[in-house]
């Protein structure tokens, strides 16, 4: 499985290729660092072995030194001009002259020697012959080797003839001191434990390094020695390091008390290696510091070396890789493309070959079962009517609006339904699916004999293919259940059955599970409600809709309890008759309505549910009421507006009544008073008097006529009736409402 996937992909070759070339790479760099550990272990064992030479000769050195330094110091015990200025408290200045000659002469024949100190007790006196720096006969006092001083005085800390490293001040300040390892010789002890009388012997240190020290090739290395006191000092100089620094605890805590190693620590700040002895006669011990980068450096690169080449081999095996697979899987691809196409061809007359044969399954009625089986198998259908099985009809909630939202791929949405729901039925039943016409998908589910499933988990598994096609689709789905059978010729009967039925989502909702055994309808035939229907027609022509609502709501309620189609029938008697009333309505009334184009009436066929048919039937009857009520306030506006023309022409004629404009306008005066009351809120005999007396109060204000004319001149035939009215409307007379206008 994993190799034919490599192969589909045209990944083999790569893969190959890419193994042998990360196979190179893999063993280069391994057997490099193998070689690399192996080398530099080697390197580190090599460098300790030239830095323990070099510190044995340097011990060595320091050994051969301190017997030449006892023999000088003996030779200067024995000498007995000089045994004068060691013993004796108050010697002659021609011994002393002879005791120094001596000791110059010991310092001339002997270049190692730095100085050599004669200490007298007694005398507290120096006898110092050096190099550089104090000689003479010097007093304790005058003494610039204040360290030595402090030797002598704790003399019992440092054994006899071993050497002390320290550095000589020097009188000069400009000088740094000297170098040199002091050797202290002394043989007499007084009754108060100080000593006698002592020679030291201070042996250069530049002496002793020469030839033993760093060579040019080594500049970096450093030499150290650790004294039995535990002070850490540069062999080259013998300046000591601070004892709280890092580098000398690093120093302090090597061990050589058993043999002599190495150890890789930092030191200075650098990664380095610290290559000791173990410790001398003396409780010494020696460190040579040496940087790790110098030592395994040439090594280290040769490992990047070796990197390089091998990220080299690998970016060249990769691009080799991949050009050789493209070359060498030309033909491959060619017949793995034509593969496909014929897997593909295969699969989709495959798909269509199984969904006309279960098409002619279903329209088929009479038929050999046995022939039919083997017909069903031959084209991979396992669904087998012989068998217990269910129909099971689904219809896709919303199909119109699914269409007109663009998916005009519907076919690839019921594609995936029919996966969904085969997908989730296959784990206890065995399932085919087949595509019909419009929003409809039909599923046939055998129900193993032995079956273990409980009867109401048929309904769970249905509401989970409801429920993912809600999530993955965003698709609602109601389905229709037909009753378990096993007659393989009741298999045509059942699926119309299970349309029919599949068409009661109208009264049960959407997404509704209807189960076909369940459903029971009256037997008695329906009658359609004559009466109701005339009390619709008539309470929409008289403008009482929401009454007419009710009505309509009363009949469809009543095919509830009938099939289907007594529900459509019941419509198309509703749509009919509605179309009588508006055609009746623009033929009688002169009104259009626009039926046909702005008003149209609800069908069955365009709706799933009951409460959706409801809403449509009751926005047609809003319509329809809103356009009669137009239509009616345009002609009552007209009728006011001639009422007013006729007042506006005819307020002069005494004979100007209710009565003569209803004969001048061949109407009723019930009507016309009716109509000019709920428009205007006034009686036309109101306005007949308003219109007069406004022309009366302008003849009042502007002209010198008489009232009685006046009066004459707006209709009345009595001047008396005229200041009755004058007064009742503005509170006061004609003549008062002259004088107070004219003033």
């Amino acid at each position: 499985m994993r190799l034919n996937k490599i192969r589909k992909h045209g990944s083999l070759y790569v893969k190959m290729l890419l193994g042998i070339t990360l196979g190179i790479v893999i063993v280069l760099i391994a057997s490099s660092s193998v070689y690399y550990f192996s080398f530099t272990r080697i390197l580190q064992q090599k460098a300790f072995e030239s830095d323990l030479s070099d510190l044995k000769h340097t011990g060595h050195a320091i050994a051969i030194t301190t017997e030449n330094a006892q023999t000088v110091s003996f030779q200067i015990y024995r000498n007995s001009s000089i045994a004068k200025i060691l013993y004796y408290s108050n010697p002659h200045p021609f011994d002393i002259q002879g005791a120094m000659l001596d000791l110059s002469n010991y310092l001339s024949s002997m270049p190692f020697i730095e100085s050599i100190y004669v200490y007298n007790a007694a005398q507290e006196r120096y006898y110092i012959v050096s190099q550089n720096g104090q000689k003479g006969v010097i007093q304790a006092e005058q003494l610039t080797d204040t360290a030595f001083m402090e030797i002598v005085s704790d003399y019992r800390s440092y054994k006899p003839f071993a050497p002390i490293p320290r550095i000589i001040e020097s009188d000069d300040q400009t000088s740094s001191g000297t170098a040199v390892y002091t050797y202290l010789c002394y043989d007499a002890i007084r009754a108060d434990n100080k000593m006698n009388s002592a020679i030291a012997v201070n042996i250069s240190a530049d002496w002793i390094n020469q030839g033993i020290y760093l060579n040019e090739s080594n500049e970096a290395d450093q030499m150290f020695l650790v004294d039995n006191q535990g002070v850490v000092r540069s062999i080259e100089n013998l300046i000591a390091l601070d004892s709280d620094s890092s580098d000398a605890g690093t120093l302090l805590t090597l061990n050589p008390d058993k043999q002599a190693a190495y150890s890789i620590s930092s030191f200075n700040g650098t990664r380095s290696l610290l290559s000791y002895t173990a410790r001398d006669q003396f409780g010494w011990y020696y460190v040579r510091v040496s940087p790790y980068q110098q030592i395994v450096g040439e090594v280290q690169q040769v490992g990047v070396t070796t990197i390089q080449i091998a990220s080299i081999i690998l970016i060249a095996g990769l691009l080799l890789s991949w050009l050789l697979s493209k070359y060498l899987y030309v033909p491959i691809n060619k017949i793995e493309i034509r593969m496909e196409d014929l897997e593909s061809e295969w699969r989709n007359s495959s798909y269509t070959i199984r969904q006309n044969t279960l098409h002619k399954l279903l329209q088929i009625q009479g038929f050999d079962p046995k022939l039919q089986l083997e017909k069903l198998r031959r084209v991979g259908i396992q669904f087998d009517f012989t068998s217990p099985y269910h129909l099971i009809y689904l219809r896709i909630d919303r199909f119109e609006e699914l269409k007109q939202q663009g998916h005009g791929d519907v076919l690839t949405y019921k594609f995936a339904i029919m996966n969904i729901s085969t997908e989730i039925c296959s784990k206890y039943f065995r399932v085919e699916a087949l595509d019909l016409e419009d929003d409809s998908l039909l599923m046939f589910v055998n129900v193993p004999e032995a079956s273990t499933v409980a009867p109401d988990t048929l309904g769970v598994i249905l509401k989970e293919v409801q429920a993912a096609c809600k999530e993955y689709l965003r698709l609602g789905l109601s389905i229709a259940v037909t009753p378990l059978c096993s007659d393989p010729y009741q298999l045509h009967t059942l699926y119309k059955q299970a349309r029919e039925a599949s068409l009661h989502r109208f009264f049960e909702g959407r997404g509704a599970i209807i189960d076909m055994s369940k459903q029971h309808f009256e037997q008695k035939p329906h009658h359609f409600p004559i009466g109701k229907e005339k009390r619709l027609i008539e309470a929409l022509k008289t403008g009482r809709q929401e009454e007419a609502k009710l009505l309509f709501s009363e009949i469809m309620e009543e095919t509830r309890a009938y099939s289907i189609h007594t529900a459509q029938l019941t419509v198309k008697h509703l749509t009919a008759t509605l179309e009588n009333m508006v055609a009746e309505i623009e033929r009688n009334g002169s009104l259009q309505l626009g039926f046909g184009s702005e008003l149209h009436v609800p069908r069955f066929e365009n709706v799933e549910t009951l409460e959706e048919l409801t809403h449509d039937f009751h926005q047609l009857f809003d319509t329809i009421m809103s356009k009669l009520n137009e239509k009616r306030s345009g002609k009552q506006e007209e009728l006011i507006r001639k009422i007013n023309e006729i007042i506006a022409q005819e307020f002069a004629n005494p004979m100007l009544s209710l009565n003569y404009i209803a004969d001048e306008l061949g109407m009723s005066t019930y009507h016309i008073s009716r109509v000019y009351r709920q428009q205007n809120s006034a009686t036309i005999i109101d306005a007949i008097n308003d219109y007069r007396m406004e022309h009366a109060k302008q003849l009042l204000t502007n002209t010198e006529t008489s009232i009685a004319e006046i009066s004459a001149k707006t209709g009345y035939t009595s001047s008396s009736y005229f200041h009755r009215m004058f007064k009742k409307l503005y509170g006061v007379t004609p003549s008062e409402f002259r004088k107070a206008n004219r003033c």
